[in-house]
């Protein structure tokens, strides 16, 4: 009996054996599924290209990133490796110095469901004690077949992708980014109505490239599916063949231009120029950001993109795109491939931009903080804008180029909507209200003129230049089909000297 009690004292004392990684994937995937249906949502199937790229993070969280979360580029060519084409999945990474501790630091993890996903991937890694645990969450927009990522041989080499947009998407496009930064609309050489396309990929020399798919929804155009792909020698990981960061702020301004204005010739939207001032406003909170260390668009103060514009730009149209990665390019990868930050990159209404681009090191790492500002007119436009011979017809010029650009259908120019919008600028004008009227409701008076119209909208700006009219919710509705236009020049105590009222009515009419 004593030695029976000695015997289980002793091995009530041992402690538990560790948890080996396959369990705690196990444990960690019952947990993903529980948690999306504890919320009422289907759970995301797992997917094994996504999974096999969760476990290559979680080991690199260990071992070369190991601290902070992996960058656009690290994560997208994670994925690509693993034969995958989510954008920007949304990612979970933990660490912990046991991997007890990393599981149940995971287990009790309960905020990675408030977003639909479709497919996820999990994987655990250890170095010695340490664990990290990486969840990748997609909701996958295309199903492509498969698609080689390493193409050997020589000079040149060409490969077909085909695939299927999920809906809502409909009317593919299909983009290559070349070594040298230009990008390439390739022609489909399959379209059906159903999302189902195909296109001829031509790689014409060694390097490597990125390969999207863009596809149309009700919200506009939306990145569907994105993989690198290398000619010739396999690509080392984290190796940007053919495409080395810069290392000055010159030449990262350079290259992000070029890149900028070649996404935007792919597009058929007008190319931004460089502008001082705004490089100025860009490069002085780029240095704050990394001087103060936050990165947000609103400053630990307050302060945003408006209070940091020159007074003279800021009753037009600006937006602001951010991005940190260890090298510039690497930031602006992050930027053009989120759909939020693409939309400034391919507005048609601005003309200029200003790069900010600061070097510096956190925690001994490399990084990059990089402020991209665009405008619809430079400062010295705003002051003396040149007088159109015709700003109406520069207004609908500017419509019918957004609506193309966006695979939108055209809009038909309405006589009696637009002698609405004439008066209505008028007397805006007049009153120096925007958005004051005189008489009945403008939407009635616009169903008295148009019996038939089932809805409509206006739109109202005050503008230094006619064609810089900016994006709005009307104006991306394809429901709408008949858009008259009125444009007013006069002087304003508000909004300043010589600016264009200019108010745009939508209808839609069945």
């Amino acid at each position: 009996m004593i030695a029976l009690l000695a015997l289980g004292a002793f091995l009530a004392a041992t402690p538990p054996a560790p948890p080996s990684t396959g369990d705690m994937e196990a444990a960690a995937t019952r947990h993903v599924v529980q948690e999306f249906e504890r919320v009422g949502r289907r759970a995301p199937e797992q997917d094994a290209n996504l999974s096999t790229a969760a476990r290559r993070l979680a080991l690199e969280a260990l071992t070369e990133y190991t601290t902070g979360a992996p960058d656009h580029y690290t994560l997208t060519e994670a994925v690509s490796d693993a034969g995958g084409a989510d954008p920007t999945p949304r990612t979970l990474l933990i660490r912990a110095w046991t991997p007890r501790n990393g599981l149940e630091t995971f287990l009790a993890r309960t905020d990675f469901n408030a977003e639909r996903a479709s497919h996820y991937g999990l994987g655990v890694a250890q170095q010695g004690q340490r664990t990290a645990f990486v969840l990748l969450l997609a909701d996958r927009k295309a199903e492509l077949q498969p698609f080689p990522r390493n193409l050997a041989g020589g000079e040149r080499a060409a490969s077909t992708l085909c695939g299927t947009l999920v809906a809502p998407l409909r009317e593919a496009d299909v983009y290559v980014t070349r070594p040298d930064g230009d990008v390439d609309r390739v022609s489909l050489s399959r379209k059906g109505s159903n999302g189902v396309f195909c296109a001829r990929l031509q790689f014409p020399k060694p390097g490597g490239y990125t390969v999207e798919v863009v596809g149309t929804g009700n919200n506009g155009p939306e990145v569907a599916a994105l993989f690198l792909v290398q000619l010739g020698m396999p690509r080392e990981r984290g190796e940007r063949t053919e495409d080395a960061e810069p290392t000055t702020p010159e030449e990262a301004r350079a290259a992000v231009y070029e890149r900028i204005n070649s996404l935007r010739r792919a597009h058929h939207v007008p190319e931004l120029t460089p502008e001082p001032v705004l490089e100025r406003v860009a490069q002085a909170y780029s240095d704050r950001m990394a001087a103060e260390g936050f990165f947000a668009h609103v400053a630990p103060d307050g302060s945003t993109l408006t209070q940091r514009l020159p007074a003279s730009l800021r009753s037009m149209r600006s937006g602001e795109n951010l991005g940190v990665a260890d090298g510039p390019l690497a930031a602006h990868f992050g930027i053009e491939h989120s759909p939020g930050h693409r939309r400034n990159l391919l507005d048609p209404a601005f003309r200029v931009m200003g790069l900010g681009v600061t070097f510096h090191k956190v925690d001994g790492r490399d990084e990059v903080i990089l402020t991209e500002v665009y405008t619809a007119a430079s400062p010295t436009s705003s002051r003396a804008p040149e007088t159109p011979e015709d700003p109406r017809q520069d207004v609908y010029d500017t419509l019918a180029r957004w609506r193309t650009a966006h695979k939108l259908p055209p809009l038909e120019r309405s006589p009696a909507l637009e002698a609405l919008a004439q008066a209505h600028a008028k007397r805006a004008l007049d009153l120096d209200q925007p958005s004051e009227d005189a008489g009945p409701p403008l939407h009635e008076r616009v169903f008295q003129a148009l019996p038939d119209a089932g809805t409509a909208a206006v739109d109202f700006f005050v503008l230094t230049d006619p064609s810089a009219l900016p994006e709005s919710r009307s104006l991306g509705d394809a429901t709408n089909n008949r858009v008259g236009i009125g444009v007013v020049r006069g002087d304003s105590r508000r909004f300043g000297s010589r600016r264009y009222w200019v108010a745009v009515i939508y209808a839609s009419v069945r």
